[in-house]
């Protein structure tokens, strides 16, 4: 009975350090360029979501109510049709602003739900 040898040896294959190593440098600097970018980002992102709540105040209470309700109920469809949590989260945020918005002239929850 014949054995055969390992026709491996411990030796990575000259080629791959290399590659490995360029691709974490490549992962780096393109994580790099996404955290320097971040900042403008989120001053963008306040910046819309002001302009939101200011467009939100600008209508009537029934208005008010009116896109609780909307943007309430696209929220509550999207979780029954099985939306992933980041498309949900997303989904909240109209919610929120004009929950809040309701909330700060008085609007009575009594109102908002009826």
């Amino acid at each position: 009975m014949t054995k055969n040898g390992s026709h491996g040896t411990d030796q990575a294959e000259p080629g791959t350090e290399d590659a490995g190593d360029s691709a974490a440098a490549s992962l780096m600097e393109r994580g790099r360029a996404v955290a320097d970018q971040l900042p403008e980002a989120v001053d963008s992102a306040r910046g819309m979501i002001e302009a939101a709540q200011g467009q939100i105040d600008d209508l009537s209470d029934q208005g008010v109510i009116a896109a609780v309700a909307f943007s309430a109920g696209v929220t509550v469809g999207l979780f029954l049709a099985g939306a992933p949590r980041l498309i949900l989260a997303l989904a909240l945020l109209p919610t929120a602003i004009t929950v809040r918005s309701a909330v700060q002239r008085g609007v009575r929850p009594s109102r908002l739900v009826n």
